[in-house]
């Protein structure tokens, strides 16, 4: 990235010929990545580079519309989420739409991916009005995920706030949940790298990078490339690839020269709550009984013990956030 950051978006997208994905007049989605309620270099996409990248679809759409889902586990509304990334007054500006997915009709979506059948739930929106989505996810690791990108990012369109609860076989929802809404732009918003945890903390890195692709499994193999992760622990990536969805081979597509020397080294650094939600993950029973049941205050209870620094950083600012939106509705 330069100091032209509208040059710079322009130039991204320009790379993919995203007029060939964006007709005029179609509807176009944009899901950014507001996994916080406000937004945190390498946490949250940059408000500056969704700017650009609106002005520039709002050029050529009909309607441009931008939406998120509300935070797993009600963490926070994306309402509140959209607030703290400046949005409704950008998109008022733009002409874009803001879209809580988790206010609107939804249905399940049925599979099979590999041979095993999976079912996710998607906004009926995505489904039937919108001409082209857009995934512009951070450049980010992720404890149980290695690396949150494109694909990962769509997990953010089921519109459940307890999605928590369907992480089991998640590659191969995130494959049916590609396939189904089949993303025909991706922008990685790299101004930050986020390392060594994440999605919602780590270290944030600058990095200075645009990644783009129109293919969401190239988008991220190159995302993965770049952080210098092992893709072969990617196994949503990976999944959608054998989906036929994309290829991971980067020698058989055209990138520019010289990208290796953006590589930036990451890793992901585990913590003793990862171990316990990488159970949770695997287990749909077990994440209900934890999550979803009368043990879950004993087991919050228990988390709270475990917590670094870090963990009990966010959860401390999450429930302040709570308790100052409990406050202003009071009031209001």
């Amino acid at each position: 990235m330069t100091d032209d950051l509208a040059g710079d978006v322009r130039a991204a997208l320009e790379a993919v010929n995203w007029k060939d994905r964006v007709k005029q007049g179609d509807v176009v989605f944009v899901k950014p990545n507001f996994t916080f309620f406000e937004h945190r270099p390498g946490v949250t996409t940059s408000p500056p580079v969704l700017k650009e990248l609106l002005f520039l679809l709002s050029s050529r759409a009909g309607k441009v519309l931008v939406g998120e889902s509300d935070g797993a586990n009600h963490a926070f509304t994306a309402d509140q989420a959209f607030e703290g990334h400046g949005m409704p007054a950008m998109c008022r500006a733009l002409g874009a739409e803001l879209v809580n997915l988790s206010s609107l009709p939804a249905v399940d979506v049925e599979g099979e991916v590999r041979g095993t059948a999976v079912k996710v739930q998607l906004p009926k929106l995505l489904l039937d009005e919108v001409d082209c989505l857009v995934s512009v996810p951070v450049l980010k690791v992720h404890a149980m995920t290695q690396v949150s990108l494109s694909i990962k990012n769509l997990w953010g369109c089921y519109p459940d706030p307890m999605r928590c609860l369907h992480h089991a076989r998640l590659a191969e929802k995130l494959a049916l949940i590609t396939r189904t809404l089949n993303p025909g732009l991706v922008l990685i918003d790299g101004t930050y790298v986020l390392d060594g945890h994440g999605p919602m903390y780590g270290t944030a890195r600058r990095a200075d990078l645009l990644l783009s692709a129109d293919n969401p499994v190239v988008a991220d193999a190159l995302g993965t490339a770049i952080m210098g992760m092992d893709l072969s622990r990617v196994k949503h990536v990976l999944m959608t690839e054998r989906e036929g969805l994309g290829t991971t081979d980067l020698s058989a597509v055209q990138l520019p020269a010289g990208w290796e020397a953006h590589r930036v080294q990451c890793r992901v650094q585990r913590t003793v709550i990862d171990h316990f939600s990488a159970a949770l993950f695997k287990s749909e029973i077990l994440a209900k009984v934890v999550m979803d049941s009368p043990v879950r205050p004993a087991f919050y209870r228990l988390v709270d013990r475990c917590r670094n620094k870090d963990e009990r950083k966010v959860a401390c600012e999450i429930e302040a956030h709570k308790g100052a939106a409990v406050n202003y509705r009071e009031k209001g």
